[in-house]
């Protein structure tokens, strides 16, 4: 069989195994019958065997022809799932997609969000990074994932952005601090206690969130304490170490020695956004955007 053989003189060739008229055949592939007269002499001079036994009563397959069915019904039948295969990408049912997210994601109430994207991708393998909202922005622009779940401003640089939930901040306090037996806390009331924070260089948003908070509330933070996450910064309050502005639904967490009290006076809300690069071309990303209803926002 020479290369020169294609998908479509299979086709044109099983068209008439299975019809053995030229004229079904050629209404079936939607040609008229002389085309298909032509093809077939031309393929037979290719394979330099003769396909068919023809007169003008019937049609019949030679020994080489019935051969080559088994064949071609295979070749067309991988065909048409290598076709498959390929419009299911371009669709985005298929391939990868890279996710960084923020540890607090898990805690703010978007479990829905999750389930529907693994539920509608469930062709996509799904490959999860935990990392700091500005790593995430940094990974975007490298291409080393496609998709974030931060906290991060709206206006992120060139990223698009989505906002996904908004979510009331709290007081985390030691269990055995002064304030831990009041219903709610006012901002102001904080004011000369000790903070734990994440470093502004990774969590710009949290970071820029407190100190607003705090400067709202008439005084400005004394950061003295760090932590790499919003768990680690739990962590730090239940050793006494400070208190922190945190997530409402942190307390989800179930931190033992740590009590997260409403904010009164100047209260706040933590946003999280999902976040991409708007030139990313893939089509999974695309229908991971659809999915979160966040098509052509910025």
């Amino acid at each position: 069989m020479k290369a020169t053989m294609e998908i479509r003189d299979l086709r044109m060739f099983m068209a008439l195994a299975e019809e053995l008229h030229f004229g079904r055949a050629a209404e079936r592939l939607r040609i008229s019958q002389p085309p298909l007269t032509k093809h077939i002499q031309q393929l037979e001079e290719q394979l330099g065997v003769m396909l068919f036994d023809r007169n003008k009563r019937s049609v019949r397959l030679t020994p080489a022809g019935a051969a080559l069915v088994q064949e071609a019904r295979r070749i067309l039948n991988q065909a048409e799932v290598a076709l498959q295969v390929v419009r299911r990408a371009q669709q985005g049912e298929t391939g990868t997609l890279r996710i960084g997210f923020v540890a607090a994601v898990v805690y703010i109430g978007i479990e829905a969000l999750f389930a529907r994207l693994h539920r509608e991708l469930a062709g996509v393998e799904t490959v999860w990074e935990e990392m700091g909202s500005s790593e995430q922005v940094e990974a975007l622009r490298k291409d080393r994932i496609d998709l974030g779940f931060a906290q991060v401003p709206m206006g992120v640089g060139e990223m698009a952005a989505h906002l996904v939930a908004s979510v009331p901040l709290a007081a985390a306090l030691p269990a055995t601090h002064r304030l831990a037996g009041r219903a709610k806390i006012d901002v102001a009331a904080l004011a000369d206690e000790p903070f734990i924070v994440i470093p502004r260089e990774s969590a710009p948003g949290y970071f820029d969130l407190t100190a607003a908070t705090c400067l709202a509330g008439g005084f400005s933070p004394n950061f003295r304490h760090y932590a790499k996450h919003l768990l680690s910064v739990i962590s730090l309050v239940a050793l006494g170490r400070g208190v922190a502005l945190v997530p409402r639904t942190l307390g989800t967490a179930a931190v033992p020695g740590v009590v997260l009290k409403p904010l009164t006076g100047a209260p706040a809300h933590a946003q999280y956004s999902a976040i991409w690069h708007p030139g990313n071309p893939s089509p999974v990303l695309a229908r991971a955007v659809e999915l979160l209803g966040a098509g052509g926002l910025r």
